[in-house]
């Protein structure tokens, strides 16, 4: 639609058409101000400006009938102000209604001064518009000194926008055209005032300057409309921060829980931490209980080598006595020697005892192979033993290492604990500094509720707020995720603890069961002492048979009195000879025997002394190599485990030898017994074969003189029967003197193996108290210090994870916190710029909050860094 200008005026025709089909966007509509008859601001300022366009052209030219403005139907309002030199520039903002309705108010200032000092006229535009839930603000202010504004949206986009009527230049974005559209009003103005002066106006420069102002103003429209689009945008984006930082609240409230719920697991682990401390004490206690036991039994010990140095006194003198009485067997077997004519006629009683001899023998060698069978089945077990005798040095090796790392980690978690209370009480600082900032924000945000220009800003620091607390919130997540972890590893340690008890306690029951072996093997050798007991009481039976024997020959040697005196009777008397002198030769061979068996006796003997000096030379080397062992436990009093297994060790091998010892003397007797036998058996037959011969030709020469001389020799015959009774009588009497000694030999013997058995039962007794002070319960308590050691590193381990953990968080604080400050630096330089005189008191707090917080996180930060270094972890960079 055109605007017809007076007959003055045929030539000036503005056209509205193209600004009314100018279109907005407003969101995602699009309006069109003709078809609905709604109007955007940059329509309407154009309008206006054509309303003041034509009400200037009325003053100017009265005579212009009539300017239709039918298009333009909506109200617009139309202010004139005067303004000075040295009045402030004006803003107008108009809030728009519900109904996207827009209003825009156009306020020309013109000076009055001189139109030759254009810098004191104004032109103040300022649009507003609102949609019903999106909020803008577009604010155009000019001034003399050219002055640019800043327009800031949610994502610090400025857009400057300068004032058009104020300035020569072109538009900042390209739209103004060659002159400004107050350099054509300032021209029309002139034309005015020389037409008032008489002079006639230049029409056509009149339109020129009409046509470059409508086209400025045309230019600015279109920069005014996406000034508007990038506002609605900027609308758009600060309600979804809005929304994301309503989000983060709920998220950091979720955090300060979950941070809390890390506090109570804390607190937790220090209280066991000192519950193990105070076990470590008790174990120290019993370790120094231990020590002192061990100081007993080794006092016993020497007592025992006291005991010992005197049974080798005795030995000693027994010895010299077995020497003596030897000397007195070889004379009187001397005489046995002559006495063989007359034991002649008892070989075929000693043939009969030689096959029980035999008989028993057999059942010996059978006994003998059956206890090998036994020393074999024991050198199995014995072998079993020292396997897990080595098992359990190995296990008692790394007890060690683990008592003395558990010591170390001792000492380092006590520290700990002394930096985990001032970590604490330091996270407890950083905590009430938090909720000071947070108080201060609060009444920062109130603020920025009442002054809506720093709203901007402060979602600007509320994004990067949100970034940090989602930072915090992801390694909080991982703190968590390490800390079940932990926990996972503290449970399979826990199951592998129970598995090993389980193991220990299956051991014992084996040691257990091999001990009832020992014993009943034990009982075994002890019955075979008795079976020995047995045949040596059968062997005094055999004694007594002999005595009677001995009782015999004297009622026949009266017989051989009332045959002397029967010599006449030659034949009677021969007969009777032969019978006495077989008589004689059985006494004999008795004799000959109990003299063997009285050497074998004193053999054994002899050999018992040799194996008892050999028993007490090996005793003294082994009292020497205790004593070394005790020395050895006294300097080394803190390694308890070494000395136990030397005790064992000693132990084992006492009774490794006693048992060798026991072994060796019976095999010996027995191997020295059997060839003895085998040798005298053969010279006794020897001589058996040869006397006879001998005999009885002497006796034959001696009968044939005695017939001879019968008559004439009675009474020397009679003298020598005297004489030979008196004989055998001595030598009966010799016999009883040798059995008697033989009989105090045996007991004396009886003596020795009694002692001989105190001693294994004061060594079996040793081996007990050995096995109860360093056995079962040294072992178990030595694997409880292991599991509570296995423990203990657990959790140091996890004390020193945790603590990483503290210093790379303290870190991103660090990092978190001095990004903050410094965009909150730069914020408040720009607001310090912009609008000095409304935000210093805020300015002033915010800085200094931020200030407190800088200095606890770097305080944190350098704990932290100390607690790692003195727990000995590299930091990670």
């Amino acid at each position: 639609m055109l605007l017809p200008v007076a007959d003055a005026f045929p030539f000036v025709s503005i056209s509205h058409q193209e600004i009314i089909k100018t279109e907005f966007h407003i969101g995602r509509k699009t309006t069109s101000s003709h078809s609905e008859g709604k109007y955007s601001a940059a329509t309407r300022c154009a309008a206006s400006l054509h309303l003041f366009v034509y009400l200037f052209l009325l003053h100017l030219f009265p005579p212009i009938k009539s300017l239709s403005l039918y298009p333009l139907a909506p109200s617009f309002s139309l202010s004139l102000h005067r303004s000075h030199r040295n009045h402030a520039s004006h803003r107008t903002f108009i809030q728009p209604s519900i109904a996207d309705s827009l209003h825009c108010n156009t306020l020309l200032a013109s000076s009055m001064a001189s139109t030759s000092s254009p810098c004191h006229s104004q032109l103040f535009c300022s649009v507003s518009f609102n949609r019903r839930h999106l909020c803008g603000r577009v604010g155009f202010t000019s001034n003399g000194a050219r002055r640019c504004r800043r327009f800031r949206n949610g994502l610090g986009l400025s857009i400057h926008v300068r004032s058009v009527l104020n300035s020569n230049r072109r538009s900042v974005d390209g739209y103004g055209a060659e002159e400004s559209a107050r350099v054509l009003f300032e021209r029309l103005f002139e034309q005015t005032q020389n037409r008032f002066a008489g002079e006639e106006p230049d029409l056509r420069v009149l339109e020129s300057d009409l046509e470059a102002a409508l086209m400025a103003l045309k230019k600015k429209e279109a920069h005014l409309m996406e000034a508007e689009r990038t506002v609605l945008l900027e609308n758009s984006r600060l309600k979804l921060t809005k929304e994301e930082l309503e989000r983060q609240e709920s998220e950091i409230e979720a955090a300060r829980v979950r941070y809390e719920r890390l506090e109570e697991e804390m607190k937790e682990a220090t209280t066991k931490l000192v519950s193990q401390a105070s076990q470590i004490e008790e174990l120290k206690l019993s370790v120094r209980d231990r020590d002192r036991e061990i100081d007993t039994v080794s006092y016993k010990l020497r007592l025992k080598e006291g005991e010992v140095e005197k049974m080798r006194v005795q030995l000693e003198v027994k010895s010299k006595e077995a020497v003596g009485f030897e000397s007195e067997l070889r004379e009187k077997g001397r005489l046995l020697d002559e006495a063989n004519e007359v034991l002649k006629k008892q070989e075929a009683e000693v043939e009969e005892l030689k096959r029980a001899l035999q008989e028993k023998e057999e059942e010996i060698e059978y006994f003998l192979g059956q206890r090998e069978i036994d020393r074999e089945k024991l050198r199995v077990t014995e072998a079993n033993l020292e396997k897990q005798a080595t098992d359990w040095l190995l296990v008692q090796e790394e007890l060690k290492r683990l008592g003395e790392d558990a010591a170390r980690h001792a000492e380092e978690s006590r520290k700990t604990m002394d930096d985990f209370r001032r970590v604490k009480k330091l996270l407890n600082d950083v905590r009430s500094e938090l909720v000071s900032s947070q108080q201060a924000l609060a009444s920062s945000r109130s603020k920025m509720e009442e002054q809506e220009q720093l709203l901007e800003r402060q979602l600007n620091d509320l994004a990067e707020q949100r970034t940090s607390v989602m930072s915090y919130m992801e390694n909080l997540k991982d703190a968590h995720t390490e800390v079940e972890s932990e926990r996972t590893k503290l449970r399979a340690a826990e199951a592998w603890n129970k598995e090993l008890e389980r193991d220990l306690k299956m051991e014992r029951e084996l040691i257990n069961e091999l001990e009832e072996e020992l014993k009943k093997e034990r009982t075994c050798l002890d019955q075979a002492v008795k079976e020995m007991a047995l045949l040596k009481d059968e062997l005094k039976s055999k004694n007594d048979e002999f005595r009677e024997t001995s009782a015999i020959l004297q009622v026949k040697e009266s017989e051989l009195v009332d045959a002397k005196l029967e010599i006449q009777r030659l034949k009677s008397e021969k007969a009777s000879l032969q019978g006495i002198l077989e008589e004689k030769d059985l006494e004999l061979s008795n004799a000959k025997k109990l003299l063997e068996e009285v050497n074998q006796e004193i053999f054994d003997l002899r050999m018992l002394m040799n194996s008892k000096e050999s028993q007490l030379i090996e005793a003294t080397n082994m009292l020497r190599e205790k004593d070394e062992h005790v020395r050895i436990i006294q300097n080394k009093l803190n390694k308890t485990n070494q000395k136990a297994f030397e005790a064992e060790s000693v132990v084992e091998r006492i009774l490794d030898l006693t048992n060798k010892l026991v072994a060796s003397i019976k095999d010996e007797d027995l191997n020295s017994s059997r060839p003895r036998q085998d040798e005298m058996g053969n010279q006794q037959l020897e001589e058996l074969v040869v006397e006879p011969t001998n005999e009885s030709r002497w006796q034959q020469k001696r009968l044939k003189n005695e017939l001879e001389l019968a008559k004439k020799s009675l009474k020397e015959k009679e003298m020598e029967v005297l004489a030979a009774q008196r004989a055998i009588t001595i030598k009966d009497e010799e016999m009883k003197m040798t059995l008697a000694r033989l009989d105090a030999k045996e007991v004396e013997l009886k003596k020795v193996r009694e002692e001989v058995t105190e001693d294994f039962t004061d060594l079996k007794r040793l081996y007990a108290l050995s096995q109860e002070r360093i056995g079962d319960k040294s072992l178990g308590d030595l694997a409880i210090e292991k599991l509570q050691l296995e423990a203990a590193q657990l959790e140091v381990e996890a004390a020193t994870q945790a603590l990483q953990k503290l210093a790379q968080m303290s870190r991103q604080l660090m990092k978190k916190a001095i990004q903050s400050v410094e965009a909150d630096n730069y914020l408040s330089v720009m607001q310090s710029n912009n609008d000095k005189s409304v935000d210093s008191i805020t300015d002033i707090n915010n800085s200094v909050c931020l200030t407190e917080v800088k200095a606890g996180v770097a305080r944190l930060s350098a704990l932290t860094e100390q607690l790692v270094m003195d727990a000995g972890i590299v930091a990670v960079n």
